[in-house]
């Protein structure tokens, strides 16, 4: 560790030198209000500096009961993220004026409370991982712009930020109980028979950038046979409808909420910040939303749950290159079942019309929809919430409910159809990864976060446009957690083991001091790991026993 005086030192020593005389501040400094750590200096003017800012717990004056459960820890280190990001946007969102240089940079969080890699928070200290742009004035030190960034920008954002006096303690406090309340609401739902909980009140439209709910918008509420009670850590308890297990279709007129309860269910497997709307729209954390999507490649997929095998055609180890559309929507549920899911959703607006209705067939003629082995599905744990109009849903539905004016109704369904269809869970996949390449220019292995549902492997663009990823910061990590699956990929391991070890590995290294790579991350899914490494073309999944994948049979 190194004292103020020496940083001031440090940098009057190298003012008015080549850049690259900056790296001479890889150190830890003890300043007067917090603690500096430069683990990674910028190269260059264009490049950024990585560095953390450490305040002792106690002069951070969070009480202890602000974290003293799972749910308070994440839900606090979420908030510092968000004021951290807003007081730099304030304070060093340009350069200091007549230099290059001088912005900070953190992740935007979005509307989810996550577990995020950006902050820390230990018996002794919060820390927050952040770059900065060091300022230089033509190629050279700056070491008056750099003190200005030290003391002024990254002191203002640590007063602003990382000080309890900072908050108002009633929104601090509100953000921790919303997360602690819905963490609580969703160990609740296997108990009472649910997949999810959507409370009364709840705005569920959504504006355009997804970053609000929309304006105006009717809240939702459900008929009183419906409601159910949740009792909560902090507050009141709080009335909404209770999704039970099953096979659930929601019917009602266009523009009445359907489809914005389905994707408010799926987006339920993680907290949302106070205002967003659905605070208390909690479900099963491996809820999955399934879309068709044709033209994706499949790898040993067992589709026998839904049809036949014929002579050349084995649905226990379907491979090709190209899904049709409809057995695209299969392959995605097997894929989910086998990664846990124990919630489907799906919305015929988004659907291949042959999934929900018999249509599609076989060459022998077998073929099960969803519609007919959703109840089926239900009795083996793996419950369906279907958005729906089809008359054979409905009717094979183990539950059926009317959305209209974003209001829930149950619907009583006469001439109910039952089908004596059994679901039988796939067997695990074995991922090989040799004939992947991850290599890119002079990278042996190269994984990026392209977009919110796009990652990049190698040259390989590969997207899983359904996959329970809402902020930049979790698509990132999960490309370095695939990185990391990579290695384990030898056949010896099931995709999930593999996808749950590339998770754990990637949060014990962020955890590791140092580590400049955590604060780009936030809390993944290893079934959305898997989803990635599904899609990609060149993965070869084996079953055991079954030797390789058959032929591709389209």
């Amino acid at each position: 560790m190194a004292s103020e005086d020496v940083l001031r030192k440090t940098l009057k020593n190298a003012d008015g030198k080549p850049f690259a005389k900056y790296k001479g501040l890889t150190n830890n400094f003890v300043l007067e209000e917090f603690e500096l750590i430069i683990d990674e200096v910028q190269n260059d003017k264009t490049g950024h500096t990585c560095m953390r800012v450490r305040v002792p717990l106690k002069a951070a004056g969070f009480p202890e009961d602000t974290y003293s459960t799972p749910s308070r820890e994440v839900a606090l280190r979420d908030l510092v993220a968000r004021r951290f990001w807003e007081s730099a946007r304030t304070h060093a969102r340009s350069p200091i004026p007549k230099t290059e240089g001088g912005e900070m940079f953190v992740p935007r969080p979005g509307q989810e409370i996550l577990d995020r890699g950006c902050v820390a928070l230990t018996e002794h200290y919060i820390e927050v991982r952040f770059t900065a742009d060091l300022p230089s004035s033509g190629g050279k030190v700056n070491a008056a712009a750099t003190e200005q960034l030290i003391f002024e920008r990254i002191s203002a954002v640590v007063s602003e930020s990382m000080r309890y006096s900072a908050y108002k303690q009633s929104k601090l406090y509100n953000h921790l109980f919303v997360a602690e309340n819905a963490d609580h609401i969703r160990s609740e739902l296997g108990k009472r028979g649910l997949v999810a909980f959507v409370a009364n009140g709840s705005v569920l439209p959504r504006r355009e950038d997804d970053l609000a709910p929309m304006i105006d918008a009717v809240e939702f509420s459900c008929d009183p046979s419906l409601a159910v009670e949740m009792d909560v850590p902090n507050g009141p308890p709080i009335a909404g409808w209770g999704i039970p297990e099953g096979f659930s279709a929601l019917v009602g007129p266009s523009r009445n909420g359907k489809s914005v309860l389905a994707d408010a269910v799926f987006a339920g497997v993680y907290d949302h910040i106070p205002g967003d709307g659905r605070e208390y729209v909690v479900s099963v954390p491996g809820a999955a939303f399934v879309i068709s999507e044709p033209g994706r490649p499949a790898s040993s997929v067992d589709l026998s749950m839904f049809m036949a095998s014929t002579e050349d055609f084995d649905a226990s180890s379907v491979t090709t290159l190209s899904v049709p559309s409809p057995m695209s929507e299969l392959t995605a549920i097997s894929e989910a079942v086998e990664m846990g899911s124990s919630l489907i959703v799906m919305d015929e607006e988004f659907s291949n019309p042959c999934v929900i209705r018999k249509g599609f067939m076989a060459e022998d003629g077998s073929y099960a929809s969803v519609s007919e082995i959703g109840g089926a599905m239900g009795r083996s744990g793996v419950s369906v919430l279907m958005v729906t109009g089809d008359e054979s849903a409905v009717r094979h539905a183990d539950h059926v409910f009317m959305m209209k004016g974003f209001r829930a109704y149950p619907v009583e369904v006469e001439g109910r159809l039952e089908s004596d269809m059994k679901f039988v869970r796939p067997e695990p996949r074995y991922p090989v990864s040799k004939s992947m390449d991850f290599e890119k220019g002079r990278k042996k292995v190269s994984t990026s976060a392209v977009s919110i549902r796009t990652v990049e492997m190698g040259e390989q663009k590969v997207s899983a446009p359904m996959a329970a990823l809402f902020d930049m910061s979790q698509t990132r990590a999960l490309a370095d957690a695939i990185a990391l699956a990579r290695e384990s990929m030898d056949g010896s391991g099931s995709l999930l083991e593999v996808c749950e070890e590339a998770v754990r590995m990637l949060r014990a290294a962020d955890s590791e001091a140092g580590c400049t790579t955590a604060m780009y991350h936030a809390a993944v899914r290893p079934m959305d790991v898997a989803a990635f490494l599904s899609r990609h073309p060149q993965v070869l999944m084996i079953r055991k026993g079954r030797g390789h994948p058959q032929p591709p049979f389209c």
